[in-house]
């Protein structure tokens, strides 16, 4: 499991997807020089063999797969056809020093009643192309929210409560997408209740409608980046959900008790 502590003292860089179809037989041949990055490899549907000097091991849909850099192997697509996700990233220590989340090739998720998994990794491919600054911000969230999911795999209580089984899948779907403006009728599909029934029980938990609880997460996140100090008020704007520049900045100062630029400032 990844230490809490690595999110306070890591930076991820250099991120990189590649995606696509691959047929029976196709091979990818690391065993001289290794990786230069470390990668995620998922897999939507097929199936994928990797060899290394002492294990054999394989990699079916809905796996996701951690390999560090420099690691040495060689991978076999072995299905008839194989839909694939590979994220690539460096990560830095403060002092410029590699660090790796794990000594080796790990299968560190497997997909199970939801579809987390799947629709981060789509969202993946979706922003792979782009090279402006918002696709930038955009990977860098969506690879925080993979590093969370990863700690997570299995619901747990938020904070002190413990969540109540009837909406537990729906809210952890919604901790996943939260930057997404999914429909509250998705969470409660997610947990096989109604939608009026889901918002009920998730208001006699949570105290606020699912939609607000989602914005104050976006809140919270647009906090962190508003004093990271790197970005501007539109550009934290976008990475967190709003497309109305205008309307994120009431919303935080309602929230947060101060407009996002008084943030920056204080935080510059």
């Amino acid at each position: 499991m990844i230490n809490s502590q690595f999110f306070d003292s890591v930076l991820i860089n250099d991120i990189s997807v590649i995606s696509g179809i691959r047929y029976n037989g196709r091979t990818v041949d690391y065993r001289y020089n290794g990786r230069k990055l470390h990668g995620f490899f998922y897999v939507h549907s097929g199936m994928a063999t990797f060899y290394t000097d002492d294990k054999e091991f394989v990699v079916s849909a809905g796996n996701l797969l951690f390999i560090p850099r420099n690691k040495k192997y060689k991978m076999v697509y072995t299905a008839e056809s194989t839909v694939f996700v590979v994220v690539n990233f460096m990560v830095k220590d403060q002092n410029e020093n590699d660090v790796f989340l794990f000594d080796d090739i790990e299968l560190v998720f497997k997909e199970q009643k939801t579809n987390s998994l799947a629709h981060l990794m789509t969202k993946f491919e979706l922003c792979s192309t782009s090279k402006n600054v918002g696709s930038l911000l955009r990977k860098k969230e969506l690879m925080y929210r993979l590093l969370g999911l990863i700690c997570r795999n299995e619901l747990h209580p938020i904070g002190e409560k413990v969540i109540d089984a009837r909406i537990a899948r729906g809210v952890y779907l919604l901790e996943q997408t939260y930057l997404e403006n999914l429909p509250v009728e998705q969470y409660a599909n997610e947990s096989n209740v109604s939608v009026n029934t889901f918002r009920r029980i998730f208001g006699k938990q949570f105290g606020i409608s699912p939609i607000k609880y989602r914005n104050l997460m976006r809140m919270d996140r647009a906090k962190e980046l508003l004093c990271e100090g790197s970005f501007t008020v539109a550009e934290v704007a976008y990475a967190v959900g709003f497309e109305n520049v205008g309307y994120f900045c009431r919303y935080y100062r309602q929230a947060m008790g101060e407009v996002p630029s008084e943030t920056k400032k204080k935080n510059n």
